[in-house]
């Protein structure tokens, strides 16, 4: 046997499983989330509240984003402070993200302050990314879809209530749901569909 043909045979085997991993690869990219996160009580005059909101956005986010790691769920993690009221922008700046890391669903992360119904609200909102999957015209872009999931809190909004927040907590809970509420979906759609022809 040549030195070639001896070569060769040793990367058989790297080959073959390289081959076999690039599809799971594949299939982890396209399952990935994008969670962003971002507060909506933005107040110019009150440069502390900002930052106590961009604080609880941020920790309430990163706790998403670790638990959902934990659970086999690629999830990358983006937040924009309060202060950040261009909504064309953060939008843009969300699906260029979402585009860079190959993520066809976007979770929302948000804690803020409802002072019409004097509650304050965390909410975790599932959401697809339209025009990610299969061919598109050069000149179209990306777009957010109608919400997939919704999952939302709400606490009496007091002094008090908001000192007792714990976003880690708070998160984690919510994230248990959302995971919970996922696999169930996944179960769903799988005995609806039809019988395949083996």
């Amino acid at each position: 046997m040549s030195r070639l043909e001896a070569r060769q045979r040793l990367l058989l085997p790297v080959i073959l499983a390289l081959l076999t991993l690039a599809p799971a690869v594949q299939a982890q990219a396209a399952e990935c989330l994008m969670v962003f996160g971002h507060g909506r009580n933005y107040e110019p005059a009150m440069a502390a509240q900002n930052a106590q909101w961009d604080q609880v956005n941020l920790r309430f986010n990163r706790q998403v984003v670790e638990l959902l790691n934990k659970a086999a769920r690629p999830a990358h993690g983006m937040v924009l402070q309060v202060a950040a009221i261009d909504l064309a922008r953060n939008l843009g700046l969300l699906l260029n993200e979402a585009e860079q890391r190959g993520c066809a669903q976007v979770l929302e992360t948000t804690v803020f302050a409802d002072a019409e119904s004097a509650t304050f609200k965390a909410r975790l909102r599932l959401y697809p990314v339209l025009g990610l999957k299969g061919p598109r015209a050069a000149d179209a872009g990306l777009s957010i879809g109608q919400a997939l999931y919704t999952n939302e809190r709400g606490f009496e909004l007091s002094a008090r209530s908001l000192e007792r927040l714990r976003p880690e907590l708070l998160a984690r809970a919510m994230t248990e749901e959302f995971l919970a509420a996922r696999s169930q979906a996944v179960l769903t759609e799988g005995q609806a569909a039809p019988d395949r022809p083996q």
